[in-house]
């Protein structure tokens, strides 16, 4: 069978709906009801992700640059990288403050978070509406690309185990803002597949089948049968 095109720049603009989904679908509705354990745990979670993604934006010392310093390496500057990089800063310090909120109970945690998720979301837009049409510029092929400069940076911080795994279970539960979770969470693990050696991808597509529901899984194979990993590296 024809296998659907690779959307490799999928590994990075499909996290955004990841995060997208932990902010509105995860984490208001627990910080509305005042369930401020179950929202820590998921605040911790979403914190791990978004810190792998972020340095797969801002570039890793001794690994890849990120993104937006590849963008601005092939497009004379055009991502203004200095300028995503100072928004992260201020980003991290908003969540430093929806972590102490915690502790402070249930209305900080609400006034703090919701602050927070208007920034985050604003952030997230300005990258898209900037980069993304950068992005589509780039030369081909995109894979060595995106693996030089973001996926090796990814690995690099470390906890890109977790990264992908609540990258899937999101996709899978929630979907994407154009897509279904089936459909979103094959476009993410195709671009991811796509980017890995086969050395990564042996470590890393048992993370990413192990966290999909069957259903979800099988769906996705179905349209990318050379997603499936094998039994014996999957065991």
């Amino acid at each position: 069978m024809t296998e659907p095109e690779v959307s490799v720049p999928a590994v990075m603009r499909n996290y955004h709906e990841v995060l997208r989904n932990d902010l509105a679908k995860v984490l208001t509705p627990l910080g509305e009801a005042g369930d401020l354990a179950t929202f820590a745990a998921a605040w911790q979670a979403y914190r791990a992700a978004i810190a792998v993604h972020a340095a797969m934006e801002d570039g890793v010392p001794g690994a890849g640059g990120g993104s937006a310093a590849m963008l601005d390496h092939h497009f004379d500057g055009a991502a203004g990288a200095a300028m995503f990089a100072a928004e992260h800063v201020e980003e991290h310090a908003m969540q430093a403050a929806v972590t102490e909120a915690i502790r402070a109970g249930a209305d900080a945690v609400r006034n703090t978070f919701a602050a927070y998720r208007g920034f985050a979301e604003a952030h997230l837009r300005h990258e898209e509406d900037i980069m993304m049409p950068l992005v589509a510029r780039l030369p081909a092929p995109k894979a060595p690309l995106f693996a030089h400069w973001c996926l090796s940076a990814g690995i690099a911080h470390g906890g890109f185990e977790h990264f992908v795994a609540h990258g899937v279970q999101s996709l899978a539960a929630h979907g994407s803002a154009k897509n279904t979770p089936a459909g979103a969470t094959r476009v993410f693990v195709h671009a991811l597949k796509t980017l890995c050696t086969p050395a990564q991808w042996a470590h890393y597509g048992p993370v990413a089948r192990q966290a999909a529901p069957a259903p979800i899984w099988a769906a996705v194979i179905a349209e990318v049968p050379s997603l499936e990993i094998p039994a014996a590296i999957a065991a």
